[in-house]
């Protein structure tokens, strides 16, 4: 008989420092991420080299009105979920770094006195 491979479901909330235990995050808030998106658990897990798949259909139980997907992921030497949650936090608060918008120095012309 075939075994299914074993995965897991990662959601945003998860790691959204905004919500409460209660409301559903997993991580501490150190290690939690403002305004965390499925795009930021993607990159963290092309970072980290596992296979996912995205469900945007799906919503987090907790916030059903405001869930926006979930990925569903296959790591390779994962021993739990618990470790799999704070390996992709620890990818996506560093990404929180780097997305920043920088502000460019523009030369900009001196004005004009009116006279």
């Amino acid at each position: 008989m075939l075994r299914k491979t074993r995965s897991f479901v990662l959601y945003p909330e998860y790691f959204n420092k905004k919500l409460s235990r209660k409301d559903g995050r997993k991580v501490p808030k150190i290690k939690a991420v403002e305004e965390c998106n499925l795009s930021k658990i993607v990159y963290a897990c092309k970072y980290l080299e596992f296979n996912y798949k995205i469900e945007k259909d799906k919503r987090y139980s907790k916030n059903w009105w405001n869930s926006e997907g979930r990925v569903v992921v296959n790591p390779e030497g994962i021993a739990s979920k618990t470790e799999l949650i704070r390996r992709v936090a620890n990818v996506a608060r560093k990404l929180k770094k780097v997305e920043k918008p920088t502000q460019k120095k523009t030369k900009s012309k001196p004005k004009q006195l009116k006279k």
